[in-house]
């Protein structure tokens, strides 16, 4: 929960929530809070597999890079971490960011922009979360 960002100047912040899950092969746990500003909602959502393929991560080698006429899906890297960012229209926007092959941040906008999306994207402090053990 700590690791989730405050709100930006102009955006009002939900508290967090947070919720963990045991597996057979151990625990894993996310936390989650949701933001506001006008029709705007952006959610930050960080999860922690324990190097599990769990949640998130079950999908994140399935994801293709691909582009049309309604939006969009490409990888790239945030921080130096491997990313994948879409954009649906009219104003659909997320980013996933695999930390260490541990640690999934989720962040999505809707009825935002982009500079939007890169606001809380650029929020979170990834080489904290990368040094934890």
């Amino acid at each position: 929960m700590a690791y989730l960002p405050d709100a930006p100047a102009g955006w009002t912040a939900e508290e967090g929530t947070g919720a963990s899950w045991a597996t057979d092969e151990g625990q894993w746990t996310w936390a989650t809070r949701e933001y506001e500003k006008g029709d705007a909602v952006a959610v930050v959502l960080l999860q922690d597999s324990a190097y599990q393929e769990v949640g998130y991560w079950e999908s994140w080698d399935s994801l293709v890079a691909f582009e049309s006429s309604e939006g969009y899906y490409k990888s790239g890297t945030v921080s130096g971490h491997p990313s994948w960012e879409y954009f649906t229209k009219p104003a659909s926007y997320g980013t996933w960011i695999g930390v260490n092959e541990r640690f999934m941040v989720f962040v999505s906008v809707e009825d935002g922009s982009k500079q939007d999306l890169d606001v809380f994207v650029n929020a979170i402090n990834y080489g904290s979360l990368a040094n934890l053990k």
